[in-house]
């Protein structure tokens, strides 16, 4: 194929005169074939040249082939040649569209500058390449500076840890409802993203809380002290509203789990720490379980959590909610811990514990109940969809 040859087939492509610049890269053309490295760096770098040309001083169809053309050109090019015009075309928001894709889901040397920095590639080619690459890529999409929920769903759908890491120490990584509530149960298995997530503004108290079954001590206490709300203005101002009960709001299960935090604290009677106790000197602790879940009207799946954590900040919270004098909640939890087997809690745990109990209001203490009460819920639910989701798969 000559150059005359090429140009006058783009000429009757276009229909129109091609701007001189145009018509002297495509002389170019025919180098393309040379196996030469020389001459395929050289027309790539015209061809880059042309297409970084601000928009007014290049046609719209002359943009359009030259970006076809380098597209087609980026598979013969040697990796550190493509590895360098992917670099020059990160920091360009007018990048060849075609180009930068195909970049993109190059050889991680070559995609990298682009998946952390190129604003050219839109949510739905990074949705695209993450679900097409593997671990690298996905940790450079994951670096970006803003990410989109769309992305950051791709992204928790790999479950990658390096790349969960990325996003949720980024503020800037927007996430929707599922993707939240996916990496939130993701954190139990991989517990190290526990205290970025806390660290995030717009967590809700009902994720925190749900993570507070398998986050560290120290995390366990920012979770109770920074996400608990004190709900005394709000009732107030609900009185009016909740006198007639809460099942007028039963068409809205959102709305009526949050009004749930609302009601009324219970008030118990004095015999409640006693009855406590008599029942942790049982053979086995189900009647305790049973009691709890009685007495603060949750359910007995939230009360098994509660009386079986290891840590025992559970237990102190629910004790105060219960209203348990110090004295007390002292002799319930060492009756308690007495029904497991390994070492005895030393001074400085049954230190931490108590101030846990000291410190945590008794109303503070019924609203993290409330939150402990639907996440366990919310988990079993997303624990069951789960198992569906892969039966599924399986049987397909």
């Amino acid at each position: 194929m000559t150059d005359h040859t090429v140009i006058t087939e783009v000429d009757d492509a276009l229909g129109k005169k091609l701007s001189r610049e145009a018509r002297e890269m495509l002389g170019l053309v025919a180098l393309a074939q040379d196996k030469a490295g020389k001459a395929r760096a050289l027309i790539v770098r015209r061809l880059t040249d042309i297409a970084l040309l601000p928009e007014s001083q290049l046609m719209p169809q002359e943009r359009q082939l030259v970006d076809q053309m380098l597209a087609q050109l980026i598979g013969h090019i040697e990796v550190d040649l493509r590895a360098r015009l992917a670099a020059r075309l990160a920091d360009r928001a007018d990048a060849p569209q075609e180009v930068i894709v195909t970049l993109a889901n190059d050889v991680i040397a070559v995609a990298q500058p682009l998946l952390e920095r190129s604003r050219a590639l839109a949510d739905s080619d990074l949705v695209t390449i993450i679900a097409a690459n593997g671990h690298d890529h996905w940790v450079a999409a994951a670096r970006r500076a803003e990410l989109s929920s769309s992305v950051t769903d791709a992204l928790i759908a790999t479950c990658d840890p390096e790349a969960l890491m990325q996003i949720a120490g980024n503020e800037k990584a927007l996430f929707s409802s599922k993707g939240y509530e996916k990496i939130v149960a993701l954190s139990e298995s991989q517990p190290e993203l526990c205290a970025p997530l806390l660290g995030r503004r717009d967590l809700t108290p009902s994720l925190a809380h749900t993570m507070f079954w398998w986050a560290s001590s120290r995390l366990r206490l920012e979770i109770v002290n920074r996400f608990t709300t004190d709900r005394r203005l709000l009732r107030e101002a609900l009185t009016d509203a909740l006198d007639d009960g809460l099942e007028a709001f039963s068409g809205d299960p959102d709305l009526l789990r949050t009004l749930k935090l609302m009601v009324p604290q219970r008030r118990y009677g004095p015999s409640i720490g006693e009855d406590l106790i008599s029942a942790a000197r049982a053979t086995d602790l189900r009647k305790v379980v049973v009691l709890i879940s009685q007495l603060a009207q949750i359910a007995p799946l939230t009360a098994a959590h509660i009386v079986m954590d290891q840590g025992g900040e559970a237990l102190a919270v629910a004790s105060k909610a219960l209203g348990l004098t110090r004295k007390e909640y002292l002799q319930f939890a060492l009756l308690v811990a007495s029904h497991r087997s390994g070492p005895s809690r030393n001074a400085a745990e049954v230190n931490r514990l108590t101030g846990l109990f000291d410190s945590v209001a008794t109303d503070r203490a019924d609203v993290v109940l409330r939150y402990w009460d639907d996440a366990v819920d919310a988990r079993r639910k997303i624990r069951d969809e789960v198992q569906v989701a892969a039966s599924q798969d399986v049987a397909a």
